[in-house]
């Protein structure tokens, strides 16, 4: 029994723990910390964790094809009192019965207005708070939801805007200086008010009839590996691009469709009349009177504004200018000058050993852009090992082989 026992230790010391030693390290270095890869676009800001390791990393490396800002910092960025403004006009053409929607994660404290306007009856808003991805309860394939639909307390106000009492201030206007409409309203209200919009002259509607195709394709691309998100690029979809002429929805199962998939999470549902000189999102800039609303964030989130058309008689031009003021992070003061790079397409950091510093890559965006394509890039991030951790374990296969001669 002595012999049997000194050949499974005798094993276990030259088979199975230096088979285990050996394998550990080429796991550590080849998976759980390989190169990592993120997908980002323009005004994101992400913190960069994945195959990262105080312990295993003495060195992080970031490479991009454009410019970005990164920063080693020890604690979470606070928000600073200073805000971004970010402009996106955005034109589209809607059939009956489909939407598009443009969805922004805001964090508290932001504000966004909105001047939006149709060139045909049937418009309608509906703003949602929900998930990094809309839901959409099949929606843009098929509809037969029932009616119904509760709101969330919110801070949108819905008013008409003269062109010539616009303020020249860059600043996100007040609430108190509009006439406000309550968005929070009833079902019954809403669907009353409905209802009488869709009192349409229908000669009128077939003499204007103009099928013009402005819409943006603007796919959303999937990100990878984006557990810490402080900001990411607005996400765009819908079903207007797949519409086809035989799709027989009724008009009442989609609407109440939508107030069924978003019952609860609601802030804002309105419709806008038509304006004949709503041709492009210049008349919102020009006009002498446009639909406005004002949306004070006060929960961080993704906030999705859907656009819809319920006119079964022509496509509908919805034309809209976002202008959104966003709160930016503090985390510049935090980080030296050997702990930050600003538009840079390279950039390196020490990693202390046991420190507790993490990494946040920000993708500058220009203060008044009005458009840009959905423009993908790949961020490339690299763990350079410790040498001396790693080296460990070929010291301890060769321990364990030693320790044989004492057997």
């Amino acid at each position: 029994m002595h012999g049997v026992k000194r050949v499974i230790v005798f094993c276990l010391l030259i088979v199975i723990l230096p088979s285990i030693l050996i394998t550990i390290p080429l796991y550590l270095r080849k998976i759980l910390f390989a190169d990592v890869v993120y997908e980002v676009a323009e005004s994101d800001i992400i913190e960069i964790k994945d195959g990262i390791s105080s312990i295993f990393c003495e060195k992080h490396s970031l490479r991009m094809d454009i410019n970005f800002n990164a920063f080693q910092i020890r604690n979470k960025p606070t928000i600073s009192t200073h805000q971004k403004h970010i402009r996106l006009k955005k034109s589209m053409t809607l059939p009956d019965d489909t939407l598009e929607y443009w969805g922004f994660y805001l964090l508290r404290g932001a504000h966004v207005k909105l001047k939006f306007c149709s060139r045909y009856e049937g418009s309608r808003i509906l703003v949602v708070k929900g998930g990094r991805t809309l839901n959409t309860c099949g929606l843009l394939d098929h509809n037969k939801n029932k009616y119904g639909a509760n709101f969330l307390d919110s801070k949108i106000n819905v008013f008409y805007e003269d062109i010539k009492e616009l303020d020249p201030s860059p600043s996100p206007p007040a609430a108190e200086d509009t006439e406000e409409k309550t968005s929070n309203k009833t079902k019954k209200e809403y669907f009353k008010n409905l209802k009488n919009q869709r009192k349409i002259d229908l000669d009128e509607e077939e003499n204007h009839a103009e099928e013009d195709t402005s819409d943006d394709d603007e796919n959303p691309k999937t990100r990878l590996k984006r557990d810490h998100v402080y900001e990411r690029k607005y996400s765009h979809g819908g079903n207007a691009q797949n519409f086809t002429e035989d799709e027989s929805t009724s008009i009442s199962s989609f609407e109440n469709g939508l107030f069924e998939c978003y019952d609860g999470n609601i802030l804002l549902a309105e419709g806008f009349p038509p304006q004949q000189n709503c041709s492009d999102p210049h008349y919102l800039e020009n006009g002498s009177q446009r639909m406005v609303t004002v949306h004070e964030v006060t929960e961080d989130g993704y906030y999705y504004y859907i656009f819809y058309s319920d006119n079964d008689l022509v496509k509908n031009d919805i034309h809209a200018i976002f202008d959104i003021y966003k709160p930016t992070f503090q985390y510049h003061s935090n980080s030296s000058g050997t702990q930050g790079c600003v538009n840079s397409t390279n950039c390196s950091f020490p990693i202390g050993f046991m420190s507790d510093e993490i990494v946040i890559v920000e993708i500058p965006t220009r203060d008044g852009i009005e458009h840009e394509e959905d423009d993908i890039a790949k961020l490339y991030s690299k763990c350079h090992p410790r040498t001396y951790v790693y080296a460990i374990f070929p010291i301890s296969v060769l321990i364990l082989i030693l320790s044989c001669a004492f057997l």
